[in-house]
């Protein structure tokens, strides 16, 4: 009779723990809304944020194509609510209370946002922010134009129809001078054209419009354009100030630069001066193998020749032709590479042989 009396209490308490379980889990609670633009509609990619005051806890969540957002799992409490458009904040609720339950709402609509903002500024302030957003939105506005040039260009350009590629270049240029790409697109098709001239300024005006925003390798791709220009106009001199230029703003390209400096010298009939370039295409680009190829060939011209008429090649012309072998053994002049180790090696024995 004890043990039945004893075991009540037990039984009780264990039933009444197992009751008050549920009242233990946090409640939860949902927070939802709409985002509106300026223009009346949904507004896709905004972001809220919520950070819950005195707990380092933060939510954030996107708008969908409807401009709806969702957040739950929310704990009742006040919250510091952040809106957010392109990373800028432009609307916030310092202490906006979360109930317990699924009915807490808050919508933006960014054309009321906008007005009680402007009504709260004093009339220069209003002035500012007026004159701010025409000039962003001439900004947007020419932008689209150029935009829209620039691509027709890029479009006539692919299908070979420079002339007009060049005007549609020209417009895209003249609506933004600033837009470097441009001018340069510009300039490569009167490259096209063989309207030197024409090509060099617009690569001139490309580099001008790089002042504000340098980027060496743009300008540097400028230079060598620049140079290769001069070398086709017959102006060997302003090509060597052009890639020498470009060689030392993109040192990755300094070993094309000065190969191409090389061709240009070579064309011009300064032999001695192509030869040096063409060593100094090598050095920046050891596997440069048409410079080493050419390097052989400026060697092969000073060579000297006995009494008798035997060829003493200068040092190093045989391995110019052997390293371009190493680097393009099928290239275009395997076989002269080929021809020239055969022939001056046999005058190298033969003159060893001879001592």
């Amino acid at each position: 009779m004890n043990t039945k009396i004893l075991s009540l209490p037990t039984l009780v308490m264990l039933a009444a723990a197992t009751l008050l379980l549920p009242a233990a889990l946090p409640a939860q609670s949902l927070l939802t809304g709409e985002v509106i633009g300026e223009d009346g509609q949904p507004l896709e990619g905004a972001v809220i944020s919520l950070d819950r005051l005195k707990v380092e806890k933060n939510y954030q969540v996107k708008t969908d194509k409807k401009g709806h957002y969702s957040i739950g799992g929310l704990r009742p409490a006040f919250y510091k609510v952040v809106l957010a458009i392109d990373g800028q904040p432009v609307a916030h609720y310092k202490e906006f209370q979360i109930k317990l339950g699924n009915e807490n709402t808050l919508d933006f609509d960014l054309a009321e946002i906008r007005k009680q903002a402007l009504a709260q500024l004093s009339d220069e302030e209003r002035e500012a922010m007026e004159q701010e957003r025409i000039r962003r939105e001439a900004a947007e506005k020419k932008f689209t134009s150029m935009k829209s040039a620039f691509d027709e260009g890029r479009k006539l350009f692919m299908a070979k129809k420079y002339a007009a590629a060049a005007a549609a270049f020209g417009r895209a240029a003249e609506i933004d001078p600033s837009q470097h790409v441009a001018h340069g697109n510009l300039a490569i098709s009167f490259q096209r054209l063989k309207m030197h001239d024409r090509a060099v300024e617009a690569y001139k005006s490309a580099i001008a419009a790089l002042a504000d925003r340098p980027d060496p390798l743009a300008e540097g791709e400028y230079y060598f354009n620049i140079g290769i220009v001069y070398g086709n106009k017959g102006e060997p001199d302003l090509a060597v100030e052009a890639m020498e230029k470009a060689a030392e703003l993109d040192p990755g390209r300094a070993g094309q630069a000065f190969y191409n400096l090389g061709v240009v010298l070579s064309n011009s009939g300064k032999n001695a001066e192509a030869l040096e370039a063409f060593k100094k295409a090598v050095e920046a680009d050891p596997k440069h193998a048409n410079a080493h190829y050419q390097i052989g060939m400026g060697l092969v011209a000073t060579a000297t020749f006995t009494a008798d008429g035997k060829t003493i090649p200068a040092p190093g012309t045989v391995e110019a032709f052997e390293n371009y072998l190493l680097y393009e053994p099928e290239g275009r002049f395997a076989a002269q590479a080929k021809a020239m180790i055969q022939t001056l090696s046999a005058s190298v024995q033969t003159e060893f042989s001879e001592e």
